[in-house]
Formats: structure tokens, sequence, C-alpha cells
């Protein structure tokens, strides 16, 4: 019982080890959750960029962000495996300017595809295949290091003061008349 005392009881800013504890395990555990899947996104990127197949396929529409001359737009393509058709949406969404440059609607894009199950396609270029693990990668790492960084720095200042300092102590030992 003693010991569970200590280990719940309340440290000089209110909170307790229980609860500090509580909020660095769980905010790590979500940490570990993206990392985790981060590192499938990437495999599946991996495994789309060495053993996937390219085909080539039409712009069939863009979707638009908005109603807006230069709005961002995400182009749709479809193209054709052993004589079925497939239809892919890409990840990325672009610039206006590329709705006439590298997407016209009936232009030509290769897509590359996992051959095993042609659903799975991205359009063939690098970033469209790997953005999703690069973005998800870089917030997990950046989020995990900066909450950690702040949690470790906010305890350890709420720590400090409450420490009685110099003047502090000697206002307490006189005022108990030692």
């Amino acid at each position: 019982m003693l010991g569970m005392e200590k280990f719940n009881g309340t440290l000089g800013d209110g909170s307790t080890l229980f609860n500090r504890l509580g909020w660095f395990l769980g905010l790590n555990l979500a940490w570990l959750l993206l990392a985790v899947l981060t590192v499938w996104l990437g495999w599946r990127s991996y495994s789309l960029s060495t053993s996937g197949s390219v085909a080539d396929g039409t712009v069939v529409r863009l979707l638009e962000d908005g109603v807006a001359f230069d709005s961002d737009f995400y182009p749709v393509v479809e193209f054709q495996v052993d004589s079925k058709t497939y239809t892919v949406q890409s990840q990325n969404n672009y610039r206006w300017w590329n709705r006439y440059t590298r997407f016209p609607v009936g232009g030509q894009v290769e897509v590359r595809y996992e051959t095993a199950n042609p659903e799975n396609a991205e359009i063939n270029t690098w970033w469209d295949v790997w953005n999703e693990t690069i973005i998800l990668g870089m917030f997990t790492i950046f989020a995990a290091i900066s909450v950690n960084v702040y949690l470790l720095f906010r305890w350890r200042s709420q720590r400090v003061a409450a420490v009685p300092q110099g003047d502090d102590i000697r206002a307490a030992t006189i005022g108990r008349g030692v």
C-alpha cells in the first residue's frame, strides 16, 4: 500500500506520476502506431516500385477541389490489364496549370500497378508512389520528437519550480523559528 501511495502521490505541480506516465505511454503508443502505418505504406510503395507493372492509361476526368479556375484537381485515370478496365484516382492534388500540360482529359499517362492486384495502382511518378510514406513518416518523427521534448522540459521546469531555492528556504526556516 505504501508503494502505491508513493507511486500515485501528488507531485509539486498537482499532477501524479501515474498521470505523467499515462501521457507519456499513451502519446508514444500513438506515435508507434503511426510509425507502423508508415512502415506498411513504405513496404507497399517499395513493392509497387520494384515488382509492379506499368501500363498506359487515359485521363478520363479531373476531380476539382473547388469551382474556381485555379483550383487544385485530382486526375482520374483508366487503364487496362488483361482486357479488364481499372480506374485509379491520384492521391496527389495538382495545381491548375497541370490540367493542360500533364493531365489533359483524354491524355495518356503511365500507371504503375500491383501485378497480382491491379486495383492497387498509382500514376507512375516517384511522388505519386511515395508521397504518403514520406509525409506520414516526416509528421510522425517530428511530432514524436516535439511532444516528447515538450513533455520532458515541461515536467522538468515544474519539478524545479516546486523545489524551494535560496531565500525561500531561509524564509521558511526563519518563519518556523529554526
